[in-house]
């Protein structure tokens, strides 16, 4: 009791603000979590895992469709586990736990260039990173309360995050095994976040070698360097099995095939659309977070001049573009298409990280007073605040009415299963998560999952507006 009469009185009103931010958010997700259902691809990993268990429907899948092995080992372990009704709502929890911890890995990694130092500030701010990360996402609901997308994207990106805390902390043994974990989970959930990394790693490594790294104030210790080899080695590894998969064939089937010019210039148009319709979607939540996350790190790495902060910011966003148009790359090539919003979230990320890394430049060249920086902090989580409070009160209202419609919807098609045709009210909007509504189309393959997850003949039919 008096550790904790201790900890309040040294919270300072901005401690308070984010403290309380990040409570409210925490109802908020725990009543997302709460009411989530699984939707579309999870119906048909039911009936895989129903037919033919965990691993041989991981193989099955793999030899047919989807390479993605590790990715479908979680989703189908998950889905075997759905039997358990907390097992979704344990697994959205855990997401986030190891979305934060591995913010908190970063933060410590981080800890010589940004001003907090006690447990209790850390934690907080790696779940106000995570809130962050959660509302820049250009999906939440597809990115995050989408079993069978959450574990390529989101479990991909969460083991990056750790891989790059386990880089900058002091290392053992048991860091190399960690960091080659993740560079697995990565490599074989991922495939377009591993070749970007895959590309990232060999330029940096490259770079060490030729001596070319002077822009960067980054301390290339040989253990960092032995760090970022084992990475580099076990996503390789990881993406070679993924690749070589023959589902990949069957796949690559239903797409053109296009020269690498050609997707060179399909790639420019593709990356305009991302940098000029798709970000700015984005860009009130990620500018607000962005400022919250500066000005409550405060870099302590000194700018020398005026021109020096101009020169980083400049090529950071030259850089952040040329990033966008790596990522997408591999996309226009296979698909000739943009990445769907789950696939995109590393963009969502790196948009956040950019914006963070400007506001906290400008404060620097500014060289703004304390005072000023801690009402600016202050303004921008209070604002988060507010944020939270309106999508609590919103979010709460339309998922638990969209969680009971969804199951009564699954209890009418139990009891009228053996009919020829079963007629469906349509699903209420579903707020922050993914929507398990069918297409209006009686061919769509919404249907056949749903029908397969649920081992229903009868034909599906939606209601008429």
């Amino acid at each position: 009791m008096d550790q904790i009469k201790i900890l309040t009185s040294n919270l300072s009103l901005k401690d308070i603000l984010l403290v309380l931010a990040n409570v409210i958010f925490l109802c908020l997700y725990l009543t997302l979590a709460f009411n989530n259902k699984i939707s579309h691809d999870d119906f048909y990993s039911i009936y895989v895992v129903r037919e033919f268990g965990v691993l041989d429907g991981v193989s099955l899948i793999y030899n047919k469709w989807c390479t993605r092995y590790v990715a479908l080992l979680i989703s189908f372990f998950i889905t075997y586990l759905l039997k358990f009704k907390a097992t979704l709502f344990i697994y959205q929890i855990s997401l986030l736990v190891l979305s934060s911890s591995s913010v908190y890995y970063m933060l410590n990694g981080l800890k010589d260039s940004i001003c907090i130092t006690t447990r209790f500030q850390k934690i907080n701010c790696s779940i106000l990173i995570s809130m962050a990360i959660l509302y820049c996402s250009f999906d939440v609901g597809e990115t995050w309360f989408w079993l069978s997308s959450s574990c390529t994207y989101l479990f991909s990106c969460i083991a990056f995050f750790f891989s790059l805390g386990i880089i900058l902390a002091q290392g053992n043994r048991i860091n190399y095994l960690l960091l080659a974990f993740c560079g697995i989970i990565i490599g074989g959930s991922n495939g377009t976040l591993s070749l970007f990394i895959l590309v990232l790693l060999t330029f940096f490594l490259i770079g060490i070698r030729v001596k070319k790294l002077g822009l960067f104030s980054v301390d290339l210790s040989s253990e960092k360097i032995t760090k970022c080899i084992t990475l580099f080695v076990s996503i390789h590894i990881a993406f070679i099995v993924m690749y070589i998969g023959k589902g990949n064939e069957i796949r690559e089937s239903f797409f053109e095939e296009i020269s690498i010019y050609a997707a060179l210039l399909l790639n420019i148009k593709y990356t305009g659309i991302i940098v000029l319709k798709i970000i700015p979607e984005i860009l009130p939540y990620c500018i607000i977070f962005s400022l919250a996350i500066s000005t409550y790190l405060t870099p302590t790495i000194p700018i020398r001049s005026l021109k020096s902060g101009l020169k980083n910011i400049f090529i950071c966003f030259v850089l952040f573009g040329v990033l966008i148009f790596l990522f997408q790359l591999p996309i226009s090539y296979k698909t000739q298409d943009l990445g769907a919003d789950r696939t995109l979230y590393p963009v969502a990320i790196t948009t956040l990280m950019v914006f963070t890394y400007f506001f906290s430049q400008i404060i620097l060249v500014l060289s703004l007073n304390s005072k000023l920086i801690r009402n600016l902090t202050i303004f921008c989580l209070g604002t988060i605040v507010a944020i939270n409070s309106f999508q609590f009160y919103q979010q709460f209202t339309l998922s638990e009415k969209y969680s009971k419609s969804f199951d009564q919807r699954l209890n009418q098609i139990s009891i009228q299963k053996n009919e020829k045709e079963i007629v469906l009210d349509l699903l209420p909007e579903s707020g922050f998560l993914h929507s398990a509504e069918i297409s209006p189309l009686p061919n769509h393959f919404t249907h056949d999952q749903l029908k397969l997850g649920l081992n229903v003949s009868a034909e599906l039919k939606l209601k008429d507006r």
